[in-house]
């Protein structure tokens, strides 16, 4: 685990401190983060990794049964030691668990941190708080087969809101990358079994921290 390097592809001019986007790790992976690379590479240099949940996937491999979020965080320093020292770090929703963990393993190393409707639900519950899309969210991956199903896939992309109302999932445009990068489901445990220390968010406080949630986050 601990020599693990992600997959990724810089743009933009180079020399300067990068902005890194650390992808959902289900489904299309880096590929959500292409339309925000092309604009901010005008300006910036940037950084997409691919996580190594859908870096599995891709290689038509189950996630091994010792996967956990720190190997991707741990992956992801890994990555970022080969390039550079310190970056600029936006995580989205898993990506985000992943990117907030990196960051309180190295905090020098981050300039700004940016999460996305991070699912750090190991946060709510040190505070006591009950999540009812945690408490769902295991429900349904509890239901999971090995390998999941396309069955397994609808029924992700129907909890996840990934899908208009009524809309069957197989019809629409990206259906066919969503069901060969299915067995990325088999990751989502890491969301649910994480947990930590919340004194360690002091090692933040002095860096630039935005948090961004959708409305029904």
């Amino acid at each position: 685990m601990s020599n693990f390097v992600l997959n990724f592809e810089i743009t933009g001019p180079q020399g300067q401190t990068p902005i890194v986007l650390v992808p959902p790790g289900t489904l299309r992976g880096w590929t959500v983060w292409k339309p925000h690379a092309e604009v901010l590479s005008k300006k910036h240099m940037v950084i997409r990794v691919q996580l190594l949940n859908v870096i599995y996937a891709e290689n038509q491999q189950l996630p091994p049964k010792e996967y956990s979020l720190r190997w991707e965080s741990q992956a992801l320093k890994n990555t970022i030691d080969k390039l550079i020292s310190k970056v600029h770090l936006v995580g989205w929703s898993h990506g985000g668990q992943v990117a907030l963990d990196f960051a309180l393993n190295n905090p020098d190393n981050v300039a700004s941190l940016t999460l996305i409707e991070p699912s750090a639900y190991w946060l709510a519950r040190a505070y006591g708080i009950t999540v009812k899309e945690e408490q769902d969210f295991k429900k349904f991956y509890n239901s999971l087969h090995t390998p999941p199903t396309e069955d397994d896939l609808v029924g992700f992309l129907k909890f996840a809101d990934l899908v208009p109302p009524d809309t069957d999932p197989r019809s629409m445009l990206p259906w066919p990358i969503w069901n060969q990068l299915k067995s990325t489901l088999l990751g989502l445990h890491t969301d649910l079994e994480h947990s930590d220390d919340v004194a360690r968010l002091q090692a933040l406080r002095s860096k630039p921290v935005m948090l961004v949630k959708g409305k029904e986050s």
